[in-house]
C-alpha cells in the first residue's frame, strides 16, 4: 500500500465529509481481508495512523458496528479497534454510539439490500452530544451503511458527522443510497 495516493473523497446521504484513505483494491483490500477474516489484529495501529492523516477535525469518534454474529466469529470489532486507536492518536475519547438492530451482515446482501443498509438505533448517554463526530469503518462500498448511521445520529442530536474509511469501494455509475428512517 502506498503511502502517498490521494484519499478517496466521497459523497455520503447525511454525512458532512467522507473519505476512503484508499480505493478497495490490491494491497488495501488485502489487509482488510486479513484483518477481518485472518484476525490480524497487528494491522491495527498502522492503519489508525492511516486513518488520522485523512481525518476530518473532531471532538468524538466512533464506529460503524459490527453485526453481534461477526463480532462473536471474530472475537472483536474490527471498526470498533481501529475507531479506539484513531482516537487515542487524535487526542478525543471514543464512544460506541450505535448497536446493529438487524443482524443480516452487509456482504450477505443482494445490491438492494446493500442499498437499503443496516438499521442503527443509538446506545449510551451520548443522545444530546453536540460538536463534530467521525465514524470509522473498514470499507465503503454503497455508502448506505455510513448513511445510515448518520441518519440515526441525526435523529436526535445535534452532530455533524464525517467518516474516514480504510477504503472505499470504487465503482463507475454509483447511486445514492435511499433515505432510510432509523429505529430510535
Amino acid at each position: 500500500m502506498s503511502r502517498d495516493p490521494v484519499p478517496v473523497e466521497f459523497q455520503v446521504m447525511g454525512i458532512h465529509r467522507a473519505v476512503a484513505r484508499w480505493a478497495y483494491e490490491g494491497e488495501a483490500a488485502e489487509s482488510i481481508r486479513r484483518l477481518k477474516y485472518g484476525r490480524s489484529t497487528s494491522m491495527v495501529g498502522r492503519l489508525a495512523d492511516e486513518l488520522c492523516l485523512i481525518s476530518p477535525a473532531c471532538d468524538l469518534v466512533s464506529w460503524i458496528p459490527a453485526t453481534p454474529q461477526r463480532r462473536r466469529d471474530r472475537g472483536f470489532d474490527q471498526s470498533e479497534l481501529l475507531a479506539r486507536a484513531v482516537a487515542r492518536r487524535l487526542g478525543v475519547r471514543s464512544v460506541a454510539l450505535l448497536r446493529r438492530v438487524d443482524h443480516d451482515a452487509q456482504t450477505s446482501r443482494d445490491l438492494t439490500g446493500r442499498l437499503e443498509g443496516p438499521s442503527f438505533a443509538l446506545v449510551g448517554r451520548h443522545r444530546r452530544h453536540r460538536g463534530r463526530i467521525l465514524l470509522i469503518d473498514d470499507v465503503a462500498t454503497t455508502g448506505s451503511t455510513l448513511a445510515s448511521a448518520a441518519l440515526t445520529l441525526s435523529d436526535s442530536s445535534d452532530w455533524v458527522v464525517s467518516a474516514a474509511v480504510v477504503a472505499k469501494v470504487v465503482t463507475k455509475g454509483a447511486t445514492q443510497p435511499p433515505v432510510r428512517r432509523s429505529i430510535v
